[in-house]
């Protein structure tokens, strides 16, 4: 079976999924990007409430952030959507969190549940560096970590498609602080400085640019 066709049946059945809410009340967001090995692979936490309507991750307000960050070592949000893949740990909207601030982060049992989706995306493509976006994404790959000792760091670690470059970031969202806390621009920074060396390293980086 080619790449593509693979790809394709694992968003089918994403489509298809059920298993966190009913057919009706939900609309996954399988996932998007190229059928293409040792490339670059996004992980977020969950769709927001607008994705599911655009069918893609970070389509909306923490997206223009996240591509702005990208755009400090120079890659766009075109390129990237063209050739990395990007999804998430969960892949239903989860919902407004109690407070009333930012969106629910989805419980353990909807991890779980998503688990062998993301295993297969990254069994597919085979990544050679994956930016982990946010602490569901962090912990769901590296175990829970404090952002201070993992950001602006990048691990090696082994994925269902092999060996991979970790590199950890902070959720884009308005609603966490962390970015903007003293200490933290720099380590912001030094992560963007490590995803770039690291895309050259592996001779990709030219694919994200204007």
């Amino acid at each position: 079976m080619t790449l593509e066709k693979e790809l394709s049946r694992l968003h089918k059945n994403v489509k298809e999924c059920s298993k966190c809410f009913p057919k009706k009340d939900n609309c996954p967001v399988s996932g998007t990007g190229p059928a293409r090995k040792g490339g670059l692979f996004l992980i977020g936490q969950a769709p927001g409430i607008r994705e599911p309507i655009a069918q893609k991750n970070f389509a909306w307000t923490a997206g223009k952030r996240l591509f702005q960050w990208f755009l400090t070592i120079g890659m766009t949000e075109e390129k990237i959507r063209a050739n990395a893949y990007i999804t998430a740990v969960t892949k239903c909207y989860p919902g407004k969190s109690k407070t009333g601030k930012g969106d629910r982060k989805p419980n353990w049992q909807e991890v779980e549940n998503c688990a062998p989706y993301l295993d297969e995306a990254l069994r597919i493509t085979s990544p050679s560096v994956v930016v982990l976006i946010g602490s569901l994404a962090i912990e769901r790959i590296m175990g829970a970590q404090p952002f201070s000792e993992v950001i602006g760091k990048e691990f090696q670690k082994e994925l269902p498609g092999g060996s991979a470059w970790v590199i950890p970031i902070p959720h884009p969202s308005g609603a966490s602080p962390w970015p903007y806390l003293p200490g933290n621009k720099e380590k912001l920074e030094r992560a963007f400085s490590l995803i770039q060396n690291r895309l050259k390293k592996q001779k990709i980086y030219s694919q994200f640019l204007p």
